[in-house]
């Protein structure tokens, strides 16, 4: 099976075109549906990852135990889906108060996307998507213990790009994938897919 190819963005201001994408989605309140690689397995529980985020601070999965989050695959030279997924999460992110809520966006791409890079590029998201990165093996381990998909492949001029796993996956407090959300889709059914892994706000006095 082949995958649709993500090709690199060349432009040098990536940032400012997300910016420019979230306030695009943000008028609109949808986004370009995009291509996508195969979803992941239909594997019932959670993979593991031992990672570190753009502050350089571990991040292991072992310790999210009794806490949902979320996780989505990528890389930031993918010009499409990735940003613009990045993007509907940000603004589904908007409808939920619960501020410890946590997205994991894990590269698949970590020989170029550092901590250097992951921040910046992050800048233009809802805080609370986390970009993690490691070394080759590592991530390697999180891509293959979740049944996700990363195939690189070379391009021209001596530059490469990935076919990736496109879904966003929710694990639920014990540990199993609870759901699988695609790229494309409506905002309001996403906030609403989200808003399970919420915590309940605390109820107002007597």
């Amino acid at each position: 099976m082949r995958f649709p190819l993500i090709r690199p963005s060349r432009s040098p201001c990536r940032r400012t075109l997300l910016a420019g994408l979230l306030a695009t989605l943000l008028a609109s309140g949808a986004a370009e549906p995009a291509k996508s690689a195969p979803a992941a397995s239909t594997s019932l529980f959670a993979g593991h990852f031992l990672l570190r985020d753009t502050s350089g601070a571990a991040v292991d999965s072992d310790a999210l135990s009794g806490r949902p989050y979320g996780v989505f695959f990528g890389f930031t030279h993918c010009p499409d889906i990735c940003p613009t997924t990045l993007a509907r999460i940000s603004l589904a992110l908007r409808g939920i108060t619960d501020p410890d809520l946590r997205i994991y966006f894990v590269t698949v791409d970590p020989e170029r996307d550092t901590a250097a890079a992951l921040g910046p590029y992050m800048e233009s998201f809802d805080p609370r998507i986390v970009a993690l990165t490691g070394d080759r093996v590592a991530i390697d381990e999180a891509v293959a213990s979740f049944g996700a998909v990363a195939e690189r492949t070379a391009l021209a001029g001596g530059g490469y790009t990935y076919g990736h796993t496109a879904a966003l996956l929710i694990v639920d407090e014990n540990g199993l994938i609870a759901d699988r959300i695609a790229a494309e889709g409506e905002e309001a059914a996403l906030t609403a897919r989200l808003s399970r892994l919420a915590r309940p706000r605390p109820k107002a006095g007597p």
